[in-house]
């Protein structure tokens, strides 16, 4: 794929680096492309399952015009499945002395806590319920999205050094001027 001007990414909500990713998946350099995917989300497996790219990057993709988009999905679920089955880290932190708390652990939650972290900010996540994921893992069905991947990139992010708070919820179990 030679796009002058790759539209997938501005069809991205993320603003993937598709182009970028597919010439590193060309050339069989899987961890670049992770590389790549990992700038701008820390879901691509995830992603590449559920997000509605038909709707989004991939009806953006110039060779829609011909009735064959490049499957965009397929290739961050791949990349993203890859990157986790060969132990690939998201990226390692720096180090400052901020400290954010982050309420939930749903995608957002889990990526607002991932880029924190990639900056170097100490990060405690506080989860009303006693399981990390929110939507990913009591909204999904198992079919769609497989828990037991779920599980393995909520452990990726977690392994940055992010402390988790279970059974917290706001306004039951603290107040926000109790954390502030």
């Amino acid at each position: 794929i030679n796009c002058q001007n790759p539209l997938c990414k501005y069809g991205c909500p993320l603003g993937n680096d598709i182009l970028k990713v597919i010439n590193y998946l060309k050339n069989k350099n899987y961890q670049k492309a992770y590389f790549v995917l990992s700038k701008t989300t820390v879901l691509p497996s995830i992603c590449g399952l559920v997000c509605p790219q038909s709707l989004q990057c991939e009806r953006m993709c110039l060779k829609v015009l011909n009735d064959k988009h490049v499957n965009i999905s397929e290739i961050e679920a791949f990349i993203g499945k890859y990157a986790i089955d060969n132990n690939y880290k998201i990226f390692s932190p720096k180090k400052t002395h901020h400290h954010v708390l982050v309420i939930g652990s749903g995608p957002a939650g889990l990526t607002c806590a991932a880029f924190l972290r990639r900056n170097g900010i100490k990060v405690t996540i506080y989860e009303k319920k006693n399981t990390l994921g929110g939507l990913l893992s009591y909204g999904i069905p198992d079919f769609r999205l497989p828990h037991e991947l779920v599980n393995k990139v909520i452990n990726n992010i977690i392994n940055l050094g992010i402390e988790v708070s279970y059974n917290k919820e706001l306004g039951k179990d603290f107040a926000i001027d109790e954390v502030i």
